[in-house]
């Protein structure tokens, strides 16, 4: 098995230790297990970090990550470094980790510098009455975003992480990039699809997409409803996949 060792030049110092990572995996302590499965671990020099294991893919896509595209631990480590250049919060990255067997993706690990701050799902999506101030924080970092090209490829509500300092401010994070394309210009249309990804909350997504309007001098009732046409539309499609997923028994 052939190691594939990306690493953050401030981290080299780690460079062992990560390359035993992927043997050692089972040690962490579970954050999230899914798909993919999220382990938190403390490096020998006392970093705290987190690693990210991503799910086994296909033979064909494991072909095409090793040779032609970027696998999505290679681009989580790239596109960190990348919202960060740009000036936005991601946790540092750390590494990312690609085990080839026979030339081939086998396995692959992002590691990342650990950070407390939590997912912004719970008091915008889960809260019965969401907090309209941090609603706002959202829609700023998504004109920020577009603004200086960035598209995230999945700006989820369990996606953008928010911690408040002392002084009651709040500070937006980003994760999960890999899906993530910079652009010169992005265009009303490819930024209000963006847009539309963050949540289907309705109500929040009213003063979400309402306050991005405001912001960025668009007529606000135009704005929303183009973006719960787009919302709409892909609810209907992610349904009808479903569906046949269900029909032909693809799980």
């Amino acid at each position: 098995m052939k190691t594939r060792l990306k690493i953050n030049p401030s981290y080299s110092a780690l460079s062992d230790w990560l390359s035993q990572l992927p043997d050692d995996f089972g040690r962490g302590t579970v954050i999230y297990r899914g798909r993919n499965e999220i382990r938190r671990f403390t490096a020998p020099d006392g970093t705290d970090l987190v690693v990210k294991r991503f799910g086994r893919l296909p033979l064909l896509r494991r072909v095409i990550y090793s040779t032609v595209v970027r696998s999505k631990a290679s681009r989580s480590f790239d596109y960190g470094k990348r919202y960060l250049d740009l000036g936005f919060n991601t946790p540092e990255p750390v590494a990312s980790i690609e085990l080839l067997k026979g030339g081939i993706l086998a396995d692959a690990y992002y590691v990342s510098l650990y950070s407390p701050a939590e997912p912004l799902f719970g008091p915008l999506v889960k809260a019965d009455r969401f907090d309209s101030a941090l609603a706002d924080e959202v829609a700023q970092l998504m004109i920020d975003l577009h603004a200086k090209g960035a598209i995230h490829g999945d700006p989820n509500l369990k996606n953008i992480l928010y911690n408040r300092g002392d002084d009651a401010s709040v500070t937006l994070s980003l994760i999960d990039t890999n899906r993530s394309s910079f652009r010169r210009h992005i265009s009303k249309r490819a930024a209000l699809k963006n847009l539309m990804r963050v949540s289907h909350r309705r109500d929040l997504m009213r003063q979400i997409a309402g306050r991005y309007a405001t912001l960025r001098g668009l007529d606000p009732i135009k704005t929303v409803d183009k973006v719960f046409t787009s919302l709409n539309r892909f609810e209907r499609n992610r349904s009808f996949r479903h569906r046949l997923k269900h029909i032909f028994g693809i799980n």
